[in-house]
């Protein structure tokens, strides 16, 4: 297995090629100046026909791998890789090529940077989020920690594998997607697949998690289009499982401006989500002894001071530093 980088060096993000049973596969990859030993690795996975050049413009999480101190990967499929016809290209999502792939290139990777092997994650957008699953549900070495599928989904020609271990996963869903329909459905030539509520029970009951707490985003654009969320846990484990309604959302990448006029980045969502695996954080409901610090102030999801507490969500700022997102239920 081969590297091909170019000469410049790794000031700029790719397209870079690694070389997988005797194919050439092309990838890009983001790694911000300094980056410390130990830190995580996501991968962006793209939809059908696109390539990981384009999910990396279009999804910015560059910008919050800077700001966070994480690297990120964004693999792309090969042309018909799904033995398809189309010229197009699309992941195999019906067998094991593409899930080697990705295991062999994070192999690759891990010799080179030597990144946290409990916090490498996966997420992805249409065919990508297809990938992602499977990803989880293929793997049995535990590779990933975490899954965010936005407008993927889990079709009948994949049940070659079942989950075999815990992970975490985040769903994101727009109601109105007319390519992946929310409800469930049948694919031209690829069969039947299953509805987002009906995947996010399947994992709850894998990862034996149960309710932790649900609200809805503030609506930033007035649209009256809410997001609802609901979020489980398993607290034993710390395994989650999150799911993000949108309701009436597209089949799309879903950002605020100046990207988008949606209510929330779906990166910096799925961000956030990847950045708490691992954390057997207690219920957002339950009061903590708080007697050796002290409230500075509370802000709401975009910033404003609120005050008076209210079943939305809020973060409490500390006056040692800490910030604490919670929901108070009358």
């Amino acid at each position: 297995m081969l590297f091909y980088f170019p000469l410049i060096g790794f000031s700029q993000d790719g397209p870079f090629h690694f070389n997988f049973n005797n194919i050439q596969r092309e990838f890009y990859l983001h790694i911000p100046n300094n980056l410390p030993l130990n830190s995580p690795i996501v991968y962006v996975l793209h939809g059908w026909g696109g390539n990981g050049g384009q999910i990396m413009s279009s999804t910015a999480f560059n910008i919050l791998s800077d700001q966070n101190n994480f690297a990120v990967c964004y693999p792309t499929a090969l042309i018909d890789g799904d033995n398809g016809n189309s010229g197009l290209n699309s992941w195999n999502c019906s067998g094991m090529s593409d899930v080697n792939f990705i295991h062999a290139l994070n192999d690759s990777l891990q010799i080179q940077y030597q990144f946290d092997e409990d916090r490498i994650f996966a997420t992805g957008f249409s065919y990508g989020g297809d990938m992602s699953f499977h990803l989880a549900r293929c793997q049995s070495s535990n590779i990933f920690d975490a899954i965010a599928p936005l407008a993927g989904t889990i079709f009948d020609y994949m049940n070659i594998c079942s989950p075999s271990t815990n992970i975490s996963v985040l769903v994101l869903h727009g109601t109105n997607d007319n390519v992946i329909n929310y409800n469930g459905g049948n694919f031209p030539n690829y069969g039947p697949y299953m509805s987002a509520p009906n995947i996010v029970n399947e994992w709850v009951s894998h990862n034996s998690c149960s309710l932790d707490t649900s609200y809805s985003l503030l609506d930033v654009n007035n649209d009256n289009n809410i997001t609802d969320v609901t979020k489980y846990q398993n607290n034993n484990t710390g395994d989650k499982v999150w799911f993000y309604k949108i309701n009436n959302g597209l089949h799309a990448w879903f950002d605020v401006a100046p990207w988008g006029n949606d209510d929330f980045w779906a990166s910096e969502e799925i961000w956030n989500f990847f950045n708490q695996v691992g954390v057997n954080a207690t219920s957002l409901n339950e009061q903590e002894d708080l007697s050796e610090k002290n409230i500075s102030r509370i802000i709401n999801t975009i910033g404003k001071n609120v005050q008076f507490p209210s079943d939305n969500l809020l973060f409490h700022i500390y006056d040692d530093g800490s910030v604490e997102k919670r929901i108070i239920i009358e």
